[in-house]
């Protein structure tokens, strides 16, 4: 097979690369992720399986283990992530939770249960490395117990496979409408409203609640588990919660370690949605603190990047 062209289409935040390769009558996607946990193995295991479970994800072509490469069917550039007024188009967002909902129907093996291990690594990303090493900030004094409601309130939800990063980054749409998920190598067992909170609360736009409720209400029509709206929407925006939590961490300590900064322009509106969840949740002293001290200093360090 002869290339006629290669060239590189993303960073991601965990270092993987992707290139598009183009021959005489086709063109791929290659990926190289020497990740020595969840890396190209994982991958395509998770491809097969999900695959062999009707949901739709990129074919794979080849994979090389010890080149840590892999070439993929390239599904195009049509991301979620460009499709104007995503939230108000009901009849995409049904498409969507029916892939999530395909997901959460797939018998995987091997899926671990980390999660509940890593709960609280997850919320010192938020305390330690985007306030106190980034921001300069001490936490509230009622951190500790804002911890000891956000933990049960998001173990005690529904568990199943969970993607762990659900977003419209990662879903794109082929020309005859069918919808394609990506980067699953992190796919855990976990609770739903992680996912959930990944699709439905955006972190490039403002948080809408009543348009959150209205596809809560969407998913628990069409879930396989036995989840009533209300239900549903407490476990997004609790889920939601932790995840932007956690994500202001990541984001911030690829920025510190490597210079990464490309999704730092993200975080302001991340603090600001993390402030409408944390009001609609009644923790208004995360939200007063978040308001009053985080976002202020934050819009200071970013106009210096």
């Amino acid at each position: 097979m002869a290339l006629t062209s290669i060239e590189p289409l993303k960073l991601e935040a965990s270092g993987r690369k992707y290139y598009r390769t183009i021959s005489n009558k086709n063109s791929y996607v290659i990926c190289y992720d020497d990740s020595q946990i969840n890396g190209q193995s994982v991958f395509v295991n998770r491809a097969t399986q999900l695959s062999n479970n009707n949901v739709r994800v990129p074919e794979i072509f080849k994979y090389d283990k010890d080149k840590f490469l892999t070439i993929l069917e390239d599904v195009g550039d049509n991301s979620l992530i460009n499709k104007k007024n995503f939230y108000q188009d009901d009849s995409l967002i049904l498409d969507v939770l029916g892939l999530l909902n395909s997901m959460h129907q797939s018998k995987l093996n091997n899926i671990d249960t980390t999660f509940a291990m890593g709960l609280e690594s997850h919320t010192k990303r938020f305390s330690k490395i985007f306030c106190k090493d980034f921001l300069e900030l001490e936490m509230f004094n009622e951190y500790q117990d804002f911890l000891s409601k956000l933990m049960p309130e998001v173990m005690n939800q529904q568990w199943g496979n969970c993607h762990f990063d659900f977003e419209r980054r990662n879903i794109h749409q082929l020309e005859n409408h069918e919808l394609v998920l990506l980067d699953f190598q992190d796919l855990c067992f976990g609770p739903i409203g992680i996912d959930l909170a990944g699709i439905l609360i955006d972190h490039y736009i403002p948080c809408d609640l009543e348009i959150l409720k209205r596809h809560c209400k969407t998913f628990s029509q069409l879930s396989i588990f036995d989840i009533s709206p209300k239900e549903t929407y407490q476990a997004t925006c609790w889920g939601g919660l932790q995840r932007n939590l956690r994500i202001m961490g990541t984001l911030t300590n690829l920025y510190l370690r490597f210079d990464r900064s490309f999704r730092m322009q993200d975080l302001p509106q991340i603090v600001s949605n993390t402030i409408t969840l944390s009001l609609e949740l009644e923790q208004r002293h995360l939200s007063s603190f978040l308001k009053d001290a985080v976002l202020p200093k934050l819009k200071k360090k970013m106009s210096l990047l």
